[in-house]
């Protein structure tokens, strides 16, 4: 799985809307998931090298950390590797520890469904992509709002509108600002308001866009998402 990193002038902002994401999780999931996010949030805020996009934490001090043994941080390590949230970048040797980095897309596509208990800002902000600023964000829109604003009579609109009635929470989050940006035969590029919109969509969400677009127009077979 491609991996969203942040950094770049509005890398600050968007590592708090992660932690937030993360914290948010921890607070409405009563299960496993919940008291990952939470080891993972504080593991994160207290190790993680953001400039280095790596955790280089030995299992003794993690475990120390989160006051569990480290039999206990071992599983918990684990089970935060199989759901995706954290990858091994480099394996321990000897004299040295294991060395993760965090698969953002993984973590936001875990956290998703609790963004709006934060807000309709940070659901909007989130779905701009976390590298827009704050002052740009474009208010909360009800499901059936389909911007199109340029591309009236393009394919767009159509399969727009398709994916707000299938799915209105999705389609804002994610759909609802893309517009259309080349047209071929058989291929419909979209292009979304930030790079970071754009890779989660083209990771996570493909299959919907392409479906829409398809029932538009069953002579195009290939979506592609830029940002």
């Amino acid at each position: 799985m491609s991996q969203i990193k942040a950094v770049g002038r509005s890398a600050p902002a968007m590592k708090y809307d992660i932690l937030t994401a993360l914290m948010v999780l921890s607070a409405h999931d009563g299960g496993v998931d919940g008291r990952l996010a939470g080891r993972l949030t504080l593991l994160i805020t207290a190790r993680f090298n953001w400039q280095r996009g790596s955790l280089a934490t030995g299992l003794r001090e993690i475990a120390r950390l989160w006051g569990v043994t480290e039999r206990t941080a071992k599983r918990e390590m684990a089970a935060l590797k199989a759901r995706g949230w954290i990858t091994v970048r480099r394996a321990a040797a000897r004299g040295r520890v294991t060395e993760y980095g965090l698969d953002l897309t993984a973590i936001l596509d875990a956290t998703r469904a609790h963004w709006a208990a934060v807000g309709p800002d940070f659901v909007a902000r989130m779905g701009a992509g976390a590298s827009e600023a704050p002052g740009n964000v474009v208010p909360f829109q009800p499901a059936g709002a389909v911007q199109a604003e340029g591309h009236v009579g393009t394919l767009w609109p159509g399969a727009a509108q398709r994916l707000a009635a299938a799915d209105g929470a999705t389609y804002t989050a994610w759909f609802a600002r893309l517009a259309e940006a080349e047209r071929t035969a058989t291929a419909l590029t979209l292009h979304a308001p930030s790079k970071f919109a754009a890779q989660y969509i083209q990771t996570h969400l493909i299959g919907r866009l392409l479906a829409a677009v398809s029932a538009e127009d069953p002579s195009v077979m290939t979506v592609r998402v830029i940002g």
